[in-house]
């Protein structure tokens, strides 16, 4: 089979835009069909052909895409062209609203007012009136009514797509969301403006982006087809997030062009037949084609009993082992590995990693909530971008430690001596010192200790707050979550910092099921583990037989809603296309048996693929 049989998609959708008229588009491309090359090839012949006139019209080409990672490198691949305007949803649409303060105001309010409604008919139906819901609700209550009356008083509404947004006038990432989708549904005006300023908007990963605001984006293709074109790029498949638009085909308006993608350029032929066996119960569209001169590829599925006492990580280095065998790929094994573990849950890895009892209490406070898995939390980046920096460099010849004290040390701004030589030696005696503790991997409060005494680097207040107290200090509720969090934190050995560091800027082994979606990667290994993962959204269990469905599944099977086994099995599907070369699938189970019958019976493995522990 050739290895360009999906080049007349890319022909359709260059037609689609620069012919007259345009044309609207869904281009369904599977895992590793080369998605992304596509959007920026048609991307580079808008700028070739159409670029100028574009600039000169004072208009831009729209992409939103998931990420910012995404968003980065589409931007360095069209060498920053100023034509097109590249960004995450929720950049975009606050940038077409931020104007509008009057109306984001009112819809602001009357959510709010939609909740309190909500509260008070729930307090009203609740016959138990000590119960903890019901003390909850009343307290959610009180927060949403001062709410209310401190959104009267604002003048100004404020917003950051990558921020925390804790100020009282900082709108959230999902009231943004809310309130942008419901002015574009409300506003004729401006669907006009957005038709007039972006003619063309392209979506990739459609099937993930908030379904209020695709619904948006139809009604403004609806209502300007002369003048607005819409390219959605996706692929149903990949639908991890239960806020995407569920079975957005059957939404695509009949005269859209819907170019399909056959090959999978990433993968070999053994990942791709189990990924077709995977995804033909969920998508239409799913059998792909492997390139002609693919690899034959490996897979294997372990199947671990669960069982008290197990060593979990002992038998993840023992699957890893027995893939170095079995593949004859040094790789897979010893201190060169090179494995992608991909877990369902971040505080799987955590574990993993050894910094669970750092990332649990930061996990939970709701100013983080946005920045924290972004590694993004100023008061983190204190260790992060200065303590931990000034360590590593003080192992060598200290020329970063240097840089980084002329920035941030209160010592070198000193201007009152006339000595600055006396000055810089006592700042690397401090700096040695500091780098010291941090080496020898002493706790954060000894190394905060040594920083506030030596006045090395300004210590983030919280941190100092925190470096005063101890737990048993801390028994009044309304201390903020965020000073708690760094109480309990502060024996912890300092290398937890760096280990989580490295895991969220992905520089360690681990990532989540979630979290790789558009990545690829040689060796994966896949661990599935529902009990340790305690979420209720994804059930490997169920997918794989262990467990039955439960009165909700069968609840929205009925009423035409996707269940926890169409949910996981897409999340299978997008987990397994991440390996290229060889794949392990590791579960943990009851019922090893059960697993191994429906793996088999599902055409996924075969019985000499499958190993129970």
């Amino acid at each position: 089979m050739e290895n360009n049989i999906d080049i007349q998609v890319d022909e359709t959708l260059e037609k689609c835009i620069l012919s007259t008229p345009r044309k609207s588009f869904f281009l369904f491309a599977g895992a590793g069909s080369g998605k992304t090359y596509s959007l920026v090839l048609l991307l580079k012949k808008i700028r070739d052909n159409i670029g100028k006139n574009l600039l000169l019209q004072g208009r831009n080409v729209a992409v939103i895409t998931f990420t910012n990672a995404a968003t980065d490198e589409i931007i360095n691949r069209l060498d920053y062209s100023p034509i097109f305007h590249i960004s995450t949803i929720h950049s975009f649409v606050w940038e077409v609203i931020k104007h509008y303060q009057t109306d984001i105001k009112r819809l602001y309010c009357f959510y709010i007012d939609e909740d309190l409604k909500a509260l008070e008919k729930k307090l009203e139906e609740t016959k138990n009136k000590t119960t903890q819901t019901y003390l909850s609700n009343v307290e959610k209550l009180e927060i949403q009514k001062e709410r209310l009356a401190k959104a009267h008083t604002i003048e100004k509404f404020v917003y950051n797509p990558n921020g925390s947004n804790s100020e009282y006038n900082a709108l959230k990432h999902t009231e943004v969301i809310k309130i942008s989708a419901r002015m574009i549904i409300e506003s004729k005006m401006l669907q006009r403006i957005i038709a007039q300023r972006y003619p063309i908007l392209l979506i990739d990963e459609s099937q993930d982006t908030k379904k209020e605001l695709v619904d948006a984006f139809f009604e403004i293709q609806r209502n300007f087809t002369d003048n607005f074109t819409l390219g959605l790029l996706g692929d149903q498949k990949q639908r991890i997030y239960t806020d995407g638009k569920e079975n957005i085909e059957d939404f695509i308006p009949a005269g859209w062009e819907k170019p399909i993608k056959r090959m999978n350029y990433r993968c070999t032929k053994r990942i791709i037949q189990l990924a077709n066996n995977i995804g033909k119960d969920i998508d239409l569209h799913a059998e792909q084609s492997p390139r002609e001169d693919a690899n034959d590829g490996f897979v294997r599925l372990f199947v671990v009993q669960q069982r008290d006492g197990l060593n979990k990580d002992e038998v993840e280095q023992n699957v890893m082992r027995i893939m170095g065998e079995q593949t004859k790929d040094e790789k897979w094994t010893g201190i060169d590995a090179e494995v992608k573990v991909l877990t369902l849950e971040h505080m799987m890895a955590a574990r993993r990693l050894g910094f669970d009892s750092f990332f649990a209490p930061f996990n939970k406070v709701s100013k983080y909530q946005m920045t924290f898995l972004q590694g993004s939390v100023s008061e983190i980046e204190f260790f992060t971008k200065e303590v931990l920096p000034i360590a590593e460099s003080m192992k060598g010849n200290g020329r970063v430690a240097l840089e980084i004290l002329k920035e941030y040390s209160p010592l070198l701004s000193r201007r009152e001596t006339d000595r600055p030589y006396d000055l810089y030696l006592k700042c690397r005696e401090e700096a040695i010192r500091v780098a010291d503790l941090v080496n020898e991997n002493c706790s954060i409060r000894v190394v905060v200790d040594e920083i506030i005494k030596s006045q090395l680097l300004t210590v983030p207040d919280v941190i100092r707050q925190a470096y005063m107290l101890n737990p048993s200090d801390i028994e009044n509720d309304s201390v903020e979550d965020e000073l708690v969090a760094w109480v309990e934190v502060m024996e912890l050995p300092i290398s937890m910092i760096r280990s989580y560091d490295d895991y969220v800027n992905h520089r360690s082994h681990f990532d989540t099921h979630q979290g790789v979606k558009g990545l690829e990667f040689e060796r994966v290994m896949v661990i599935i583990d529902d009990s340790e993962a305690k979420g209720f959204l994804f059930s490997y269990d169920k997918l794989f037989g262990v467990k039955d469905l439960s009165e909700t599944d069968f609840k929205n099977k009925e009423n035409g809603k996707e269940t926890s086994i169409e949910r996981t099995q897409r999340l299978f599907y997008v987990t397994c296309t991440r390996a290229k070369d060889s794949l392990a699938v590791v579960m943990y189970t009851n019922n090893p048996e059960k697993v191994k019958t429906k793996a088999i019976s599902k055409g996924w493995f075969e019985e000499n693929e499958i190993i129970v522990m």
